[in-house]
């Protein structure tokens, strides 16, 4: 058997010594590099299917800038390694792709089981499986794109569905995560049996297990009879699980049962049942905060997080509104009963240069409401909400809805005023009452551009 080939980034040499002797003693093909200039050169020569690497090292290449182009290079799994104090860097390293990060001083066994499971990544990932087809998976999936974010996305779903691992979904509201589950299950060896779906945030915790577990009569005021669980119902099926991130601490346990022991007991019975069933979890939370602040269990969460597919926003993969237009115009055409054929120029600009806070699901109603309001065959402005069309003179509007993170509302005041000030970051700098110095790392950070509008395909 081959020996894993992992990269190990890290211009501190204590650190590097000890994972690079460590991991040569675990039986791994190591390569080391102390800078990013280094580890690229390596990057471009190997295929690494595990990167571990500091997320500040000298030199003008960053441990962040290796994450994003290794990722568009071949997708290895990537273990960052931060300081104590840089965590909400780490936490934007897990946004753009990064399977998880550890903290210094770390224990060498931390880093051990983190490479366990992104060999298992890996596997599932890269080895037995046949290459993505765009349209095998998207096919009645309802799934709609064509940018690399989502070919990318697509291929990863596309080779999970095929094993039967666990899979993680997150992303923000409106990205699309169950359009994503299902697609999985229905070209899965499961397709055949149950889908279930749960939004684990809309009940309490006695009804949640309830549902998922079932109960017996009696067990609770109201239960006058017995009921069948998820758990039971979709057994040989798939159970998909949304916002995951809000179940208790109690519940999680008897799902983490589930998981090692294939096994759970109803609501106010005795008897133990057996569960054969594949779960694909979902959540707009960040789970690795909810396991630092002892809301999420550790164990449980990676135990869900065998397979990451993370949804990227709308704003981050622009190229696919056009095709999304057009799917929810035929949509809608059926529905309405319409004859809507197309757009004008002017409208597809303001779709394109709005950031749409609340992703596909914000974009589907606004092409619902402009064709209900619209008589004729084309959509035109005056179809369109008054809160995504910018007037003369002036930038798009803000849109920040309750529950946005901090994050993102940044993110949209600074892309904002950059808009406003012409891309002047001294000028956008003192209006926002910042340093120029924090305005130039966010561009860089982000990849801010003069054009946010991209064109790729698949191809």
């Amino acid at each position: 058997m081959d020996k894993i080939k992992v990269l190990i980034i890290e211009d501190e040499e204590i650190y590097r010594k000890i994972l690079r002797n460590t991991l040569k003693e675990h039986g791994m093909d190591v390569h080391a590099a102390e800078s990013g200039e280094e580890a690229w050169e390596l990057i471009k020569q190997h295929r690494f299917p595990v990167i571990i690497s500091d997320i500040r090292l000298s030199g003008k290449i960053s441990g962040m800038d290796i994450l994003k182009d290794a990722k568009e290079l071949y997708d290895p799994s990537i273990l960052m390694i931060t300081a104590f104090g840089e965590i909400e860097m780490a936490v934007e390293a897990m946004r753009l792709g990064a399977f998880h990060f550890i903290t210094k001083p770390f224990e060498v066994e931390d880093i051990l089981k983190n490479i366990d499971r992104m060999i298992l990544q890996q596997k599932i990932i890269s080895d037995q499986l046949q290459p993505s087809s765009l349209e095998e998976l998207s096919r009645n999936s309802g799934i709609v794109g064509n940018s690399r974010k989502m070919c990318n996305l697509m291929n990863i779903a596309l080779k999970a569905a095929r094993s039967d691992a666990t899979v993680l979904i997150t992303g923000e509201s409106g990205t699309g995560k169950e359009l994503i589950a299902k697609a999985i299950y229905l070209n899965s060896s499961r397709k055949d049996k149950e889908f279930v779906a749960i939004n684990c945030a809309t009940l309490s915790d006695e009804f949640l297990e309830s549902a998922l577990f079932g109960h017996v009569k009696g067990s609770y005021t109201g239960a006058i009879k017995d009921k069948v669980g998820l758990f039971e119902k979709a057994d040989g099926g798939t159970l998909f699980m949304d916002e995951v991130g809000d179940i208790s601490k109690s519940i999680q346990a008897k799902i983490l049962r589930v998981l090692q022991e294939g096994e759970y007991i109803p609501l106010g019975s005795t008897e133990t049942k057996k569960a054969n069933v594949r779960i694909i979890a979902a959540t707009n939370k960040n789970l690795l905060e909810s396991v630092d602040n002892g809301e999420f269990r550790e164990d449980l969460y990676y135990r869900l997080n065998v397979i990451n597919i993370m949804m990227p926003p709308l704003r981050d993969r622009k190229s696919d509104i056009p095709l999304l237009i057009n799917h929810f115009i035929k949509k809608f055409n059926a529905k309405l009963q319409k004859k809507v054929t197309r757009i004008s120029p002017e409208i597809e600009d303001i779709l394109m240069d709005y950031d749409w806070p609340g992703n596909i699901r914000e974009l589907e109603n606004v092409i619902e409401r402009a064709m209900v309001l619209c008589s004729g065959n084309k959509i035109s402005k005056k179809h369109l909400p008054g809160s995504i069309v910018p007037r003369k003179g002036d930038i798009p509007p803000i849109t920040l809805t309750p529950g946005t993170s901090w994050k993102d509302a940044e993110k949209e005041l600074i892309i904002k005023t950059l808009q406003l000030t012409k891309g002047n970051k001294q000028e956008a700098a003192k209006m926002l009452g910042i340093s120029l110095r924090k305005i130039e790392y966010r561009v860089k950070e982000w990849g801010i551009t003069s054009s946010q509008k991209t064109n790729s395909n698949c191809n």
